[in-house]
């Protein structure tokens, strides 16, 4: 049985406060790095490990803090992305 993970709900209450403007990228990227650190350390099904290793990369395509993202999303891009995973 994979244990209960509160990250989880937490990265996607911080992906809805994002969508509507009460959350930045920095604070949503650190839910997501959050959780991708933990599903590391213990047992959880591989689509929440899947989903936290996209997450992280999507928000990283989007934030781009250092400019080395070959191909970073735009702000339209991010958010229709981010809604798509709010309602599935």
């Amino acid at each position: 049985m994979t244990p209960q993970i509160p990250e989880v709900k937490e990265m996607l209450e911080a992906g809805r406060r994002y969508l509507a403007g009460s959350c930045s990228i920095q604070e949503l990227n650190g839910y997501a790095s959050q959780l991708a650190t933990v599903v590391r350390f213990f047992e959880a099904h591989p689509k929440i490990k899947e989903t936290a290793d996209e997450w992280a990369t999507m928000i990283y395509r989007r934030w781009n803090e250092w400019n080395d993202v070959k191909e970073p999303l735009s702000a339209e891009d991010f958010r229709t992305w981010l809604k798509d995973q709010l309602l599935n």
